[in-house]
């Protein structure tokens, strides 16, 4: 593996991807009840937080990889008709919105790793695109979704 093939923006997408998995196992969310015993405290990670905390993180950390792998020339993911950047763009995009939705469904007692993740995961959907940017390739339409999108006659939209 040669690591000097990434290019900065591989990097963003790859670095987003490994904070977010970090920010995963810090604290989300924490209470002190106020007192110097020990067990009042209490915390909670994103493991703990539920499926759009623990699920958004590991999204990340996948779309990053998969820039990586690709960058390297190791591994290249095609799914359907997507390319791996478009792909990687895919999975990063629904990791942010996924602990963006965690962060919008429980904002009370909010702790560092939660920022931390929201930061990472938008690296990572940033640094997915402009990815994708570099090699030519753009925002995913429906008709990469479709399955192909070249056999659809011209003037009609692809049905999914």
């Amino acid at each position: 593996m040669d690591f000097s093939k990434l290019t900065q923006n591989n990097l963003i997408a790859v670095g987003g991807g490994i904070v977010a998995f970090i920010a995963s196992i810090l604290p989300w969310y924490s209470f002190d009840y106020g007192f110097d015993l020990p067990g009042l405290n209490v915390s909670v990670n994103a493991w703990g937080a539920g499926f759009f905390a623990w699920s958004g993180c590991l999204l990340a950390l996948a779309a990053g990889m998969l820039i990586a792998l690709k960058a390297m020339g190791v591994f290249e993911a095609t799914v359907g008709s997507m390319e791996t950047e478009e792909f990687a763009m895919v999975l990063a995009a629904v990791g942010f919105v996924f602990v963006l939705l965690r962060w919008l469904t429980q904002t009370s007692f909010v702790s560092l790793g939660l920022y931390l993740g929201l930061i990472a995961t938008a690296a990572t959907a940033a640094g997915a695109f402009l990815s994708g940017k570099d090699v030519g390739i753009g925002i995913p339409s429906i008709a990469d979704f479709a399955g192909g999108g070249d056999d659809t006659p011209s003037g009609e939209s692809p049905t999914v």
